[in-house]
């Protein structure tokens, strides 16, 4: 079995290839890792299928802990449109086969997309396994990415990654949280998904989302969390011109550990808001510092759902998806008319 599924010498395709590897699994999780590489066009056919079955069992904690426990978390590649080839974990990166990659990145990506310009240096916090690291390379060209993930076990595939893309030249790793303390601090590690770790400043030290999805106590590690205002008062990193900011609940804190920096200069911002109270507050750290805001937004609001945003937005806002992605910019123009 564990032949059929290697990468070398697997005649299979693509979607018949994962269902042998995936069954194989539950009888063979002993072996040596497989990788299996995956055509994004392959699975379509069963995407539906895997949805649904997902929806069934997040609402079932005790079958959702089994059936991860039984499901191998080999490496498999995936085909990234405008990206290219990735290495991801079959069980918690998941969603990398579950739906097309970049189905989900529509706002945020169509946002840097007219915001990045190719002689940018744009930091990418919360770099998870590279995607938006490549893609920033591949698309609007910028001239330098640094990437920060404090999370440990992200580290060697966010490295293995960029070198798979040919970017690592051209992007900086720093395994850094950035909020707003400067010192080591604890950190809730996701084990489940790999992409919704966060400090401990934002659990209150229980789970991280990824874990408590499924009923599962807390898993923590100690990172170094870093402020933006230390890092550019020191000169231990070239000043970004853009961020895009995707910290699964810490965005307002990084916001405050960076206040000096963010009112006496420039960057454009892009964040992905977890939350209808950070949402508020970012919000409002941005509009009090002269920032001009688009989002996406709830479409009863708007339907297309990407509208320029005023103060008074803060008091329309009652769910916790009215504003889910941000642009920010202190000159009004150089933020997005629509999003394609």
């Amino acid at each position: 079995m564990a032949r059929i599924v290697r990468e070398r010498g697997a005649h299979l395709p693509g979607a018949a290839r994962y269902l042998v590897s995936a069954v194989g699994g539950f009888h063979f999780g002993a072996l040596a890792q497989a990788t299996i590489s995956l055509s994004l066009t392959s699975m379509n056919p069963l995407r539906p299928f895997a949805r649904d079955l997902g929806a069934w069992v997040r609402n079932r904690p005790a079958l959702a802990r089994l059936l991860l426990r039984c499901m191998p978390d080999w490496h498999i590649h995936v085909m990234v449109p405008t990206v290219g080839r990735m290495r991801v974990r079959l069980r918690r990166n998941r969603s990398y086969w579950l739906r097309a990659p970049l189905d989900l990145e529509r706002y945020p990506m169509g946002m840097l997309r007219a915001m990045v310009r190719p002689e940018h240096t744009v930091w990418d916090v919360g770099a998870n396994l590279g995607l938006y690291a490549r893609w920033l390379v591949a698309v609007p060209d910028a001239r330098r990415v640094v990437s920060f993930e404090p999370m440990s076990a992200n580290l060697p595939e966010l490295h293995y990654n960029l070198a798979l893309g040919g970017v690592a030249d051209r992007v900086s790793v720093v395994p850094w949280a950035l909020s707003d303390t400067d010192g080591e601090v604890a950190f809730q590690v996701d084990d489940m998904q790999s992409a919704s770790g966060t400090v401990n400043a934002v659990t209150g030290g229980e789970a991280c989302r990824g874990r408590a999805a499924v009923g599962l106590p807390p898993l923590t590690e100690r990172v170094t969390s870093r402020t933006v205002d230390a890092i550019l008062q020191q000169g231990e990193l070239p000043m970004p011109d853009v961020l895009k900011i995707d910290v699964e609940g810490a965005e307002h804190l990084l916001l405050c550990g960076g206040d000096r920096f963010f009112r006496e200069s420039q960057p454009r911002l892009v964040i992905e808001t977890h939350g209808l109270e950070v949402s508020k507050r970012c919000l409002e750290f941005l509009f009090d510092r002269g920032y001009h805001i688009a989002a996406c937004v709830n479409p009863d609001w708007e339907l297309s759902r990407f509208m320029r945003l005023q103060r008074d937005a803060l008091n329309r806002m009652v769910g916790m998806y009215d504003v889910t992605f941000i642009a920010a910019s202190k000159n009004a123009a150089e933020l997005p008319t629509r999003i394609t």
